[in-house]
């Protein structure tokens, strides 16, 4: 893999927990009996239930989308995947990152975050699934928009240009509201500001002048007052973030640092784990999904890192990973390669499952990318226009295509589980 510059936009599609909530009451008057009471507060519930947003319609099932991104055409294509047809196409800068349901696209001086329209609330023993028209939330303007990292319950911009950044309660966007609640500086450089356990950790500018990247981690709380990261503070080369349930990671030179809290101590501690032995090179991006990171290393192989235990898997590729995408239930991992094979990779082990090529021309596979749903891969295609689906645990088999024209690059599944 190509050693990307310092403007290069993390791909990789982080996965953000989905906390929405909605207090229905029904007021009481005299002295019905409980029965009557429960009965109508049942009824209510139901009326309008949880994760309600106005003008959306619950569903029995998850309502998934795919956004497509053409760069070239400056487009975002939204396709419903219960019925495969195009929700929508709509003028915007290329897509740089996603939760489950919002989008967000990166231009010259703003970053658009688009409401995909699709969502699922977790209740704990049951789901409700929700769908409605996709729409545009705002603009955050920077000087030089860099990562867009959704984690937790906000969302963190960070400008290159300036090194501010800004976090914004995920919740907010359900109604169309960008008002940053945060809002600090860490002095211009390509770096990246995660989220993560009610605090901020971001990198910051690298005293050396000629440094194109970072190597220091700070953890910044809601009031904007920074402090230092306990343990392994030091990650060289900062490029390439994720965030897992319990952990938040970066890419370093030599290793991917891990930030976890213990307890419920406010401390923030970072851990360095090495790469392996195995590893060819460093990673320059991170993929996760719920406990398991997806870590492409720049001369060839896949790492596959749980952060909790520390331990390594490599998977073999052919050439250097381009794109890397793990499952939201850590149950499938697919990779592709800058000749355009596509791997299956078995999240445990590291094995091979099955490979293939999917991309014709090795000249675009550097702009495909791939990405995993709960059931389904897809693979776009930028020299045929398309967008494949692939049933990845049945040999990478294909059981859709759709046709978009253009040069169809950068993926995210939205309103899953």
């Amino acid at each position: 893999m190509r050693r990307p510059d310092t403007t290069t936009r993390l791909r990789s599609v982080t996965a953000a927990a989905l906390v929405l909530g909605l207090a229905t009451g029904l007021a009481a008057c005299g002295s019905g009996d409980e029965d009557a009471r429960q009965n109508a507060g049942q009824d209510a519930a139901e009326a309008t239930p949880h994760g309600y947003v106005e003008g959306a319609e619950e569903a029995t099932e998850p309502q998934l989308r795919l956004a497509v991104s053409d760069a070239d055409a400056g487009t975002l294509t939204l396709v419903d995947l219960l019925t495969g047809d195009t929700v929508q196409t709509e003028d915007a800068a290329e897509l740089h990152g996603s939760d489950n349901r919002y989008l967000f696209t990166t231009g010259e001086d703003v970053t658009t975050v688009t409401d995909s329209g699709v969502w699922t609330v977790d209740h704990g023993d049951h789901f409700h699934y929700y769908r409605s028209e996709p729409g545009t939330v705002g603009e955050v303007p920077a000087g030089k928009p860099g990562h867009v990292m959704s984690a937790d319950t906000r969302v963190a911009f960070f400008d290159d240009a300036s090194g501010d950044v800004k976090v914004y309660p995920r919740a907010d966007l359900d109604d169309d509201v960008l008002e940053p609640v945060t809002e600090f500086s860490v002095g211009a450089h390509h770096g990246v500001a995660v989220p993560f356990a009610n605090q901020v950790v971001s990198t910051l500018a690298p005293a050396a002048e000629d440094a194109e990247l970072p190597d220091t981690l700070a953890v910044i709380d809601e009031a904007g007052e920074k402090s230092d990261l306990a343990g392994d503070a030091t990650c060289t080369d900062i490029h390439g973030a994720a965030t897992v349930r319990d952990a938040a990671l970066f890419a370093c030179a030599d290793g991917v640092l891990t930030v976890t809290q213990e307890d419920a101590s406010d401390t923030l501690t970072g851990t360095l784990i090495p790469y392996p032995e195995d590893a060819g090179g460093r990673a320059w991006s991170l993929a996760a999904g719920r406990d398991l990171v997806g870590v492409p290393f720049e001369d060839g192989g896949l790492g596959l890192l749980d952060p909790e235990s520390g331990t390594w898997a490599v998977a073999p590729t052919d050439a250097p990973v381009t794109s890397a995408t793990v499952s939201p239930d850590d149950g499938s991992v697919l990779a592709l390669d800058e000749d355009g094979t596509g791997y299956a990779v078995d999240p445990e082990t590291g094995d091979i499952l099955a490979d293939s090529a999917l991309v014709d021309s090795a000249d675009s596979a550097d702009s495909a990318s791939v990405v995993l749903g709960t059931e389904r891969g897809y693979v776009s295609d930028p020299a045929s226009g398309t967008v494949t689906e692939l049933d990845v645990a049945d040999g990478l088999r294909e059981t859709r295509e759709f046709d978009l024209g253009g040069a169809p690059g950068a993926l995210a599944v939205t309103g899953g589980k």
